[in-house]
């Protein structure tokens, strides 16, 4: 009798320690997704090329939180943009690259950027920007880095 109360015991905590084990794996991914987008919201300094154009731009981006995923205002010249952002997996170690899309011109952009830091800690992200939906031979360029001047 003794044997089969330790042996009920033994599974319930084994099924514990499972359901648990899931639970927190999901709960890490989520985090970690949270915690990036928390880390990129600000604003940001932009510099980059067009897909299939030499010619390079500058500009300011700002980034902003709801929900799931980030709203983006691209201000590059004149022309103000806005896109939406998320935090997807790419490569097949699963990376976590933000991706975001955007129209600008009538046409429909997508850009994929690594998310790294500068010396302060602070995010930078580099990246290419491309066609949506359609093979682009010469991708665009971007990098953004953090506004310092908004920080003070």
């Amino acid at each position: 009798m003794k044997s089969k109360v330790l042996c009920l015991i033994v599974i319930s905590i084994g099924i514990t320690c499972l359901i648990w084990a899931a639970s927190s794996d999901k709960s890490h991914a989520d985090g970690e997704a949270g915690f990036l987008y928390d880390f990129l919201k600000g604003q940001y300094l932009v510099i980059g090329k067009r897909p299939g154009c030499n010619k390079s731009y500058t500009g300011r981006i700002l980034v902003t939180r709801t929900g799931g995923r980030l709203e983006i205002i691209r201000i590059i010249g004149d022309t103000k943009t806005r896109a939406i952002g998320r935090i997807e997996s790419a490569t097949a170690d699963k990376r976590k690259v933000l991706r975001i899309r955007f129209s600008e011109k009538n046409k429909s952009y997508e850009a994929t950027y690594i998310i790294s830091s500068d010396l302060d800690n602070y995010p930078r992200l580099t990246g290419y920007v491309y066609l949506e939906g359609q093979p682009t031979p010469e991708p665009g360029i971007e990098a953004w880095f953090v506004d310092y001047s908004v920080l003070k």
